[in-house]
Formats: C-alpha cells, sequence, structure tokens
C-alpha cells in the first residue's frame, strides 16, 4: 500500500473519531444540563423589608405622619405612653383645633390649637423646622395651671402659666428635628387652652 494513502487513511479515521466524541460529549452535557422548569419553580429571592422599625404607638403615628411640613396633632396619655388620638388638618378644611379664638392672627401663622385640655392627657404639635425664626403664644382658662414643654426647640418663656386668660408671647429656638409643642393641663381640673406657633416678623 501507498505510504501517502496509508497516513490519509489513519488521518480521516482520527478524524472520524474526534467528531464521535464531540457528538456524545454534546449530548451528555444537555442531558447533564438542569431544566427550565425546574429553575423556575426555585421561589424568588425575598427583598429585604424597607420598611422603618417602630415599636411604640406614637412612634407609629410619627411614621405615618405628613411628610410635608403640615402640623399634626396627637393625644398621649402619659401613663400608657400610648397615642389616644391623632388628628390631621388638611389644607381645604381646618380641624376645630385650628378654629381662631381670642389670640390674634398673624399671617405667618403655621398651626393654632384651641380646646379644652383633660388633666393626665397631652396635646402635642408637630410642625416642621425650615430653619426661619418662631414665635409661640399661649394662654388658658378657667380655674387651674398649663404646661408648656417642646421637643426639637427652646421655648423662650414660662412652661407653665396660670390660667387667668392672659396671653404669653415666646420665642421658639429650634434645636434640629421637626419642631413638637406639648400642651398638658395641671392639676386635676380641665381648662381652656389656646395656643399658636407663627413665623417671626
Amino acid at each position: 500500500m501507498d505510504p501517502t494513502a496509508d497516513e490519509r487513511l489513519r488521518s480521516a479515521v482520527m478524524f472520524g473519531a474526534a467528531v464521535a466524541v464531540l457528538a456524545v460529549g454534546g449530548w451528555w452535557w444537555r442531558a447533564a444540563a438542569p431544566t427550565s422548569a425546574a429553575s423556575s419553580a426555585r421561589p424568588p429571592a425575598a427583598e429585604p423589608s424597607v420598611e422603618p422599625s417602630v415599636s411604640t404607638a406614637l412612634e407609629r403615628a410619627l411614621v405615618s405622619s405628613e411628610p410635608d411640613g403640615s402640623s399634626v396633632t396627637f393625644r398621649v396619655d402619659p401613663e400608657t405612653g400610648e397615642v389616644v388620638e391623632l388628628r390631621r388638618p388638611t389644607s381645604l378644611s381646618l380641624g376645630a383645633e385650628d378654629a381662631p379664638g381670642d389670640l390674634p392672627v398673624f399671617e405667618g401663622t403655621i398651626w393654632r390649637q384651641q380646646g379644652e385640655l383633660v388633666p393626665g392627657q397631652d396635646v402635642t404639635r408637630q410642625s416642621a423646622n425650615d430653619g426661619g425664626r418662631y414665635q409661640l403664644q399661649y394662654r388658658c382658662t378657667r380655674p387651674g395651671a398649663m404646661m408648656v414643654t417642646s421637643t426639637g426647640a427652646e421655648i423662650l418663656g414660662p412652661s407653665r402659666i396660670d390660667c387667668d386668660g392672659g396671653a404669653t408671647l415666646a420665642e421658639v429656638a429650634p434645636t434640629g428635628g421637626p419642631i413638637r409643642v406639648s400642651l398638658s393641663a395641671v392639676g386635676d381640673k380641665p381648662v381652656d387652652a389656646e395656643a399658636q406657633l407663627f413665623a417671626a416678623p
């Protein structure tokens, strides 16, 4: 036999064997691969929650309050710390707590509070701090006294006043975060209170 022909036959056999090995390997690879149905049956990965973790009723109320800077009224039971009442005045109709009282009306008024303070339950108004200057005016009537406290700002005026009808005007110095002003009756009798926060002229 011609040596050149023998070489050609040997090359052809080797080429055929290589093609056969590749074909068998491809078939095995496809057979061993997971099916798309099995992969789609896997449950989707859970996405991490972005909701804030809150534990108390007051924290839940603060989280759910409007972020646009509008004022919010909270009534808190000091014994349990629970939010007894939550009100948000709307821009279309002002609630009873925003009704005009005997205090003068200012152009830059942010909120007004008027109503009865029941002993043991605070009324808290919240407003955003935009870096401006503020003043707080407050008064109460009927026998008794009223306590005025704040967070997010320092009230540069008396924190306790007698309910003789006289109005107190105090500067409000923000210290950071939203401004919250709380009104509470001192003693065991309810009092009628009025307060308003407004931008200083």
